[in-house]
């Protein structure tokens, strides 16, 4: 009798080792995003092959990118809780909710638009014969985590991993 409630047990238990398995082998799943390895100043000396002089300014560069980045944030979670208080004291007319949502939008959009123009300064750093890298690494960072079969991220991919040096 206890053989017969064994048999069931295994069963779930290699369904669930295979679902697993399965979820681990999904197209995205044992790619890693390259976002961090793009602030790795380490890493980027390595790929692109920088010399002391660029290393240093893109070291400098980092720098004010983080510092950037921590203003802007610290605004957006400041508005964020500023959202949650307002929110809870509320009826449907949301004229306080909608102020300070547009300020956490814009606090975003300044993220975004320093880590562009911490790209556009690194790209006018590099030599011509780095930017081919560095583009497509960009590239790989800007698709991650998942490409769609048929979205140019996909076919940039591609490319890049054929152009690896």
């Amino acid at each position: 009798m206890k053989r017969n409630g064994i048999i069931p047990v295994l069963i779930i238990l290699l369904a669930s080792g295979a679902s697993y398995l399965a979820t681990r082998a999904a197209p995205c799943a044992h790619e890693q995003p390259t976002g961090d390895r793009l602030q790795d100043v380490a890493f980027l000396t390595r790929e692109l092959r920088l010399d002391a002089d660029q290393r240093q300014n893109l070291k400098s560069l980092h720098t004010s990118l983080g510092a950037n980045l921590d203003r802007s944030c610290q605004r957006h979670c400041a508005a964020r809780a500023r959202l949650g208080a307002a929110l809870a004291t509320e009826t449907n007319d949301f004229p306080a909710a909608d102020a300070i949502l547009a300020e956490m939008c814009q606090a975003y959009a300044q993220s975004e638009r320093a880590t562009l123009n911490h790209l556009r300064a690194v790209r006018a750093m590099l030599h011509a014969s780095q930017l081919p890298r560095f583009d497509a690494l960009i590239s790989t960072c800007m698709c991650h985590p998942c490409q769609q079969p048929n979205s140019s991220c996909a076919n940039d991919r591609a490319d890049t991993q054929t152009n690896k040096p």
